[in-house]
């Protein structure tokens, strides 16, 4: 039997691989440090390591007895006060986990990227092998980035890695910035969300929780050593993801488009604010860029290879609106 170690299983999408793969039956192995919300994984397939991914003993004694590696564990925050902490987590925490799995022997790592890290589209869909822009990159992008470099080379020297690149994920689970599909669904429910970036036209790339967590199982179970995916579902418009809101809660709010030259301001206003006064800002100028681009993604590959299928934007939309009244969060 598989024995399965995971980092990052107090986030989003870690969270769900675990429970998932517990529920099926494997034992899972989690590194989880002294402060993380371990709300969710105490489960009889479950065994909790405490450490760090910047400690490689501690990653040693988790991954220890496992055959296979999810490492999902990154620094996805918006704003960090510590720029650094990017680095330290996304580049040197990855080199960290692929020696010691290099060292143990793991058969087969799965190592969760972001499609962040791909172009925005032009007169085509973009896919795994399109060439990067890496000045359109925020801080979390270009240290993902150097993680997927770091991926790669350990790949040429023998350790049997894939990388996997996560669209917009969205869904029941934790609602923080790995989430923000959920929050904004949430929000707007709420009345609490007014906006639609720009003139709407901005394109994303959106797929379900459960969507994300089958392929990264699939990857694990069925791509070959050197291989990367784009783990995606449907492509859709600002307009077409609050539209399909509207019509699935049958809640009609007015929505504002917000010309993307305000947005900057408001964006310019919070860095100034940030660099003086040391708050964190509600957006910054740099994630701001990415708003008027076309992120749609091609996941052919990965349903041709994979025999991956994703649900539509609507059906994923419909039951995160289901779970979010059924938890009476809205």
């Amino acid at each position: 039997m598989d024995r399965v170690f995971i980092t990052g299983a107090s986030g989003f999408i870690g969270n769900s691989l675990a429970n998932s793969l517990a529920n099926a039956g494997t034992p899972v192995h989690v590194l989880v440090r002294q402060s993380s919300n371990t709300t969710g994984l105490h489960h009889p397939n479950i065994t909790l390591f405490t450490g760090d991914i910047l400690n490689i003993e501690s990653i040693r004694k988790a991954m220890q007895d496992c055959n296979k590696v999810y490492h999902l564990a990154g620094l996805a925050k918006m704003w960090m006060k510590d720029k650094k902490a990017y680095y330290d987590i996304n580049v040197t925490g990855t080199d960290n986990v692929l020696s010691v799995a290099q060292s143990l022997g793991i058969e087969k790592v799965v190592v969760t990227s972001t499609a962040g890290t791909l172009p925005p589209a032009n007169n085509s869909l973009i896919n795994e092998h399109s060439p990067k822009r890496p000045e359109l990159y925020t801080e979390y992008e270009r240290t993902k980035n150097k993680g997927e470099e770091i991926a790669v080379a350990y790949a040429q020297k023998g350790l049997p890695v894939v990388i996997v690149y996560p669209t917009n994920v969205f869904g029941e689970g934790i609602i923080n910035d790995s989430n923000a599909a959920t929050m904004m669904i949430r929000d707007y429910i709420k009345g609490k969300w007014k906006i639609i970036p720009g003139n709407g036209k901005g394109t994303m790339n959106y797929v379900y929780i459960d969507d994300i967590v089958n392929g990264l199982i699939l990857a694990m179970q069925t791509a070959p050593t050197g291989s990367s995916f784009i783990i995606g579902g449907d492509n859709a418009s600002y307009d077409t993801f609050f539209a399909l809101i509207k019509e699935l809660t049958g809640i009609q709010r007015r929505l504002y488009h917000i010309p993307y030259p305000i947005i900057r301001s408001i964006a310019w206003f919070e860095d100034v604010k940030t660099k003086w006064l040391g708050l964190q800002p509600f957006i910054t100028s740099e994630w701001v860029r990415k708003l008027p681009y076309n992120w749609s993604k091609d996941i052919r590959k990965a349903k041709q290879e994979l025999n991956y299928h994703p649900m539509t934007l609507r059906e994923g939309i419909a039951k995160t609106i289901e779970w979010l009244r059924q938890t009476k969060q809205v």
